[in-house]
């Protein structure tokens, strides 16, 4: 059995000691590889850290206190600096501790991942299978090597699989220049696992210390992967890393199995998010699945209210009967609100620059109108600061959102994620400096120059938007409440201390959780 740390990072908390704001911003990568580390025998123990986290404290905890044989953690771009600081951390104080890095950034930036001393091996794609082999191999002594979907600083002149003491580089070690004193197996990937129903059942349990217990909004994984090729997401590389199906579901029936584990101990919840990246890329498993949490809801003394996220087409609204058939089954099984990504009203730059799915302003419209005679709320997800953006392009977002009349906007300036299409689009129209891109306030903040959309402009906006599309639908209150947030987020610290306030100006719960127990494999 080999001790296994595993380490998730996030830039907005309210305090330090559970920067976790809600159940649902667990991890879901990461948790699906505890479960699985945990199937496979063995021992596993999670950690969440944020920027105001005394890192020394969290590696003495992993390396001393639960003297782990491995430190696993997972980065997205902007959370790389974090993660690589606190790696950097362990092997200072331990410096033949393996350290491996997994999640989006090393998946598309692998070779400056791999650069950095104190990362002795980086995962590739989806890792379940990757970081069981790692674990393995450390539990038999072995030095690990040829596993598929991952990138290892190999020692040179040491024997693979080899049963002596395991050869770990130290944090001074370098990966360029003539004394470099290793080599890097890259050993390709397998193809996407097709059988989602084969993975263990999160465990909910490795995050309860790192929880601020005053919200709770779970989320339950009901399918991988996206039909699309958004130039601005990481889903159209990471489609391309391997083969297989990319796209894939769990079943209903599963899905509903850690539905039932999540409303046993925490039974006064009334709200689940279904995640997914759309759930109508398969409209027969959407129907499919509804129809289940129907007969799930008719059980329940108070049913569960669903949200979910949906790609609207052309061509699922232009054909009536389809768009019927979903919108009623999404009203028996309760899913009664949807985030639909509207990103931009300009249907040029929808077309030309983000490669959305194809639909009119009109098709968007005319669907909110349909869904809110299921009773569904439709919110909007709108991304502004665009290449080649405009402020008249950004008005036709307003004028677009204004009339979808959704229940809330989720507004966001584009952030280019190194890896993605839009990135190097951008870099080539010399929009902004790659050398210097800033990883604060992700999504919060205007990056790129653009003659038609200056980066002053684009934050005010993003401030703004709110009362543009809402006056004379909220309240002046509700309107100053949110905008004020939103101005906030610009600046993290402050927003730390806001959420602070907050948490304390809130009566505590009045009801504990129950007790968590493991769930069954």
């Amino acid at each position: 059995m080999a001790r296994v740390a595993c380490v998730f990072s996030v830039e907005t908390y309210r305090t330090v000691d559970r920067p976790l704001l809600t159940w649902g911003k667990t991890p879901f990568g990461l948790s699906i590889i505890t479960a699985c580390l945990e199937a496979a025998g063995h021992e596993v123990r999670c950690w969440v850290i944020c920027p105001a986290t005394q890192l020394d404290r969290i590696a003495a905890e992993m390396l001393v206190d639960f003297r782990c044989d491995l430190v696993a953690a997972s980065a997205v771009t902007t959370q790389f600096p974090l993660i690589s600081r606190l790696c950097q951390q362990l092997k200072d104080l331990n410096p033949r501790t393996p350290v491996i890095v997994g999640g989006a950034h090393p998946s598309l930036n692998p070779d400056i991942t791999i650069a950095h001393p104190a990362i002795d091996a980086i995962c590739i794609g989806e890792g379940e299978d990757a970081a069981i082999s790692y674990a393995n191999a450390l539990d038999a002594g072995e030095q690990p090597c040829q596993i598929p979907g991952m990138w290892i600083k190999m020692l040179r002149g040491v024997e693979h699989r080899s049963t002596a003491p395991l050869p770990i580089l130290d944090s001074n070690s370098t990966v360029s220049g003539p004394a470099a004193a290793y080599d890097i197996d890259r050993s390709p990937l397998a193809p996407f696992k097709s059988n989602l129903d084969e993975l263990p059942m999160i465990n909910l349990l490795h995050w309860e210390r790192w929880v601020d217990e005053t919200d709770r909004t779970f989320r339950v994984v009901i399918g991988r992967g996206c039909p699309f090729g958004c130039t601005y997401c990481s889903n159209h590389a990471l489609r391309d890393l391997t083969e297989g199906k990319y796209v894939r579901f769990r079943s209903p029936d599963n899905i509903v199995r850690e539905i039932d584990w999540i409303v046993e101990h925490f039974p006064e919840i009334n709200d689940l998010y279904l995640e997914i990246e759309t759930i109508g890329a398969s409209p027969f498993f959407a129907i499919q699945l509804c129809e289940r949490l129907a007969r799930f809801n008719a059980e329940r003394a108070r049913p569960l209210r669903f949200r979910a996220n949906l790609a609207v087409t052309a061509q699922l609204v232009r054909h009536s009967k389809d768009l019927h058939d979903m919108l009623a089954a999404f009203q028996r099984a309760n899913l009664l609100a949807l985030n639909v990504g509207l990103e931009s009203g300009s249907e040029r730059i929808r077309k030309e620059i983000l490669n959305r799915p194809v639909y009119s302003n009109q098709d968007l419209i005319s669907f909110c109108r349909t869904a809110r005679e299921y009773s569904i709320s439709v919110a909007l997800y709108v991304l502004m600061g665009l290449p080649t953006e405009t402020v008249d392009d950004y008005f036709e977002t307003v004028s677009v959102a204004r009339a979808c009349q959704p229940s809330i906007i989720h507004e966001s300036i584009f952030y280019p994620y190194p890896g993605t299409r839009l990135f190097t689009l951008a870099a080539e129209m010399h929009l902004f400096d790659t050398t210097a891109i800033h990883t604060k306030a992700e999504r919060s903040r205007a990056y790129l120059h653009l003659k038609g959309f200056p980066r002053w402009r684009v934050a005010f906006e993003y401030v703004f938007i709110t009362w543009r599309v809402f006056h004379g639908r909220w309240t002046l209150r509700r309107s100053i409440v949110y905008m004020t947030h939103k101005a906030l987020s610009i600046m993290p610290g402050l927003l730390a201390v806001a959420l602070r306030v907050r948490k304390w100006l809130t009566p505590p719960r009045s009801a504990k959780p129950a007790q968590l127990t493991q769930p069954t494999h």
